[in-house]
């Protein structure tokens, strides 16, 4: 048993004493008192209906009754388990953080306004793939992030966490580029971790060893994971990739990565951010910020990146719908687009499981009864007795 606030459990502990403490304070002080009136037989005479029985036991009730109501305002608990449902999604967000994305070809949305951030499909993107995010209740998120390679943390039901990662990496953490096949190839190994072999995910990793405890906590860290692995799936969940770009390499290699998530029951969607008609790419420093300088082709070109609409449309028609394709607005803000994909996600099929989670229980109740009971028990005796004739004791 634990108990809520252990500062009222230890004064609930103390209290009889405090309350004995006082009854002995005032039975000495009465004592004196009636030596001073007068003499012992006559004094006897006029208290005769007082009951130093009855003044005993209000003491100990009153005693009693203190220290459970104080004990219940300490919130005694007890550990239990319950069995909650679970029914949703397993989410692979991905947002593309190559430079091509830190072009200021669309508006700022008021939160980027007021966190001072540059208007980029950087931002946008990020700012679209958090709203989205934070309308998937009940669904398990695995952010990621990349350019010409992947970055990612592993499904998680914080939401707050999931969205938060988008925000961590920029252009600037990761390799120049905007490599599509590893981004749905990290995708599907995430969500499949049990054909983890038949996948070719060694590269994405396992588990690990990431949080392992320190010697001598051995036994908490596998009771860790048997809570963290006690899910019993009736129905598997669904599985689906959102990945929120302006456009890549749409080769082969992609094409035939969303091919193998397709068929492993993955639905793709490809958000494209940007414009048509595009903008100036700018190289970037070591915060990831645009620079005033622009990006040269070898040749000696500036280089202009659009939103490569063909290109995405190919990737969803390759992932089983072309109407999985979605424009994202450059102008004002991202709530309609969020509204579009999550309506999206929601028609994905999804599953059914129940997961058992431990709790805390507060058992408080009945202590808090028995101790007012006792008080008012101890208000009901009177500290006088009754006789017909007090004054022949």
């Amino acid at each position: 048993m634990s108990f809520a606030n252990p500062v009222v459990f230890w004064l609930a502990c103390a209290s009889p004493v405090l309350v004995m403490v006082l009854y002995l304070y005032d039975e000495r002080q009465r004592a004196q008192l009636t030596m001073r009136l007068g003499e012992l037989s006559v004094v006897s005479r006029v208290m005769a209906t007082a009951s130093p029985g009855r003044r005993a036991v209000k003491a100990v009730l009153a005693a009693l009754g203190l220290a459970l109501v104080l004990l219940a305002l300490a919130r005694p608990q007890i550990a239990g388990k319950r069995n909650v449902e679970l029914r949703g999604l397993d989410l692979v967000a991905a947002v593309d953080v190559s430079k091509s994305m830190v072009v200021d070809d669309v508006e700022a949305t008021s939160a980027m306004t007021e966190h001072r951030v540059p208007a980029s499909r950087l931002g946008r993107a990020r700012e679209l793939a958090a709203a989205v995010i934070d309308q998937l209740d009940g669904d398990r998120v695995a952010p990621v992030v990349f350019a010409g390679a992947a970055s990612h943390f592993p499904l998680t039901e914080d939401r707050e966490v999931a969205a938060g990662f988008l925000f961590d990496l920029g252009p600037a953490d990761l390799p120049p580029g905007s490599n599509l096949a590893e981004v749905f190839r990290v995708g599907r190994c995430l969500l499949r971790p049990d054909l983890y072999d038949d996948l070719g995910c060694a590269r994405v990793g396992r588990r690990g060893h990431g949080g392992d405890p320190l010697p001598g906590e051995q036994a908490s860290a596998k009771e860790a994971r048997e809570r963290d692995d006690d899910v019993q799936t009736r129905e598997e969940r669904g599985k689906a990739i959102v990945v929120f770009t302006d456009g890549g390499d749409s080769d082969a290699d992609t094409l035939k990565e969303v091919a193998a998530a397709h068929e492993l029951g993955i639905a793709v969607f490809v958000v494209g951010m940007g414009t048509e008609a595009g903008g100036i790419v700018h190289e970037t420093d070591r915060a990831g910020n645009a620079t005033a300088v622009p990006k040269r082709a070898r040749d000696g070109s500036t280089v202009v990146s659009r939103r490569d609409d063909a290109g995405m449309k190919a990737i969803a028609a390759a992932a089983g719908d072309e109407r999985r394709y979605f424009v994202a607005a450059d102008r004002g803000e991202v709530d309609a687009d969020a509204a579009a994909v999550v309506a999206a996600l929601r028609a994905v099929e999804r599953g059914n499981a129940t997961k058992q989670i431990e709790e805390q229980r507060d058992v408080f109740q009945p202590i808090l009864f028995a101790g007012l009971m006792l008080l008012v028990i101890e208000a009901a005796i009177a500290t006088r007795r009754r006789r017909e004739y007090p004054e022949e004791a």
